[in-house]
């Protein structure tokens, strides 16, 4: 099976690489592709891979774009972090929407869907569209974690979510910062945060922080085409973030 990998987070790239291998080592990926225009040019220069991996959010644009600029004729497995691009994602070809973090279960699972098809044709019926969106629960809205139980000293007290800053990792401990610069211990890996919190206020700016668009005062250019985020309070360390990230993030900030 041959296969392409359009994703503009190398680490959710290189974890769907291992993935795959893990799943099958005669899976070939042919291709990591950063861009709609990155896209767009492989296609024009390229036969059809067997499966597309696509994130639907890409540096520069949604990738819902390359279906206006190209034929596309080949089965395609959607992965994001947001459930809202589900009717979108089967309107076109696709055979399978996964939500992010992923892991070799919901992989496995899309090609093993993929294996089972007789012949692709690009459609999708109403009734299994219903079928995909229940299981979205995209029928109701989405729920998000409200509050936090943190521990001071012997008690155990509620702080709303909104009234976290940012959460980062340090030596493996995950611990929220709230606005008023008020630090806790919590009892989460910064994937399980990742989806717990609201995406239009949290996101994950890079492997160790994740953070409240209110808390967000500038990005500035750092070193190396990379660039910094300062937040309010100051955290501990840098923010430094990828050219790519930080378009994501500009775009986040101006929804």
């Amino acid at each position: 099976m041959r296969v392409i990998i359009v994703e503009d987070e190398y680490a959710a790239a290189s974890n769907l690489v291992s993935i795959l291998r893990d799943i099958d080592a005669d899976i070939e990926v042919l291709s990591i592709l950063e861009s709609v225009k990155e896209l767009h040019r492989w296609l024009l220069n390229n036969p059809p891979p067997d499966l597309g991996f696509f994130d639907i959010q890409l540096s520069d644009s949604s990738v819902f774009a390359i279906f206006k600029q190209v034929n596309i004729n080949f089965p395609i497995v959607f992965t994001t972090a947001f459930s809202q691009f589900a009717i979108d994602a089967f309107k076109v070809h696709s055979i399978d929407y996964i939500l992010k973090p992923m892991s070799v279960d919901t992989v496995r699972f899309a090609i093993n869907k993929f294996r089972s098809l007789e012949k692709f044709n690009g459609n999708i019926s109403e009734q299994k569209l219903r079928e995909i969106m229940k299981e979205l629960n995209q029928s109701e809205e989405p729920t998000y974690k409200k509050s936090f139980l943190v521990r001071v000293k012997d008690r155990l007290i509620p702080v709303e979510t909104q009234l976290f800053a940012f959460f980062y990792i340090d030596s493996g401990t995950v611990h929220g910062v709230t606005n008023t610069n008020s630090k806790y211990l919590l009892e989460y890996t910064l994937e399980e945060l990742e989806n717990q919190l609201d995406p239009y206020f949290f996101q994950r700016v890079n492997r160790q922080y994740i953070v409240n668009r209110k808390s967000i005062k500038e990005i500035a250019l750092h070193f190396h085409s990379r660039y910094s985020l300062k937040v309010t309070p100051t955290s501990a360390d840098k923010i430094i973030m990828s050219k790519l990230k930080s378009s994501q993030i500009r775009k986040w900030l101006e929804s």
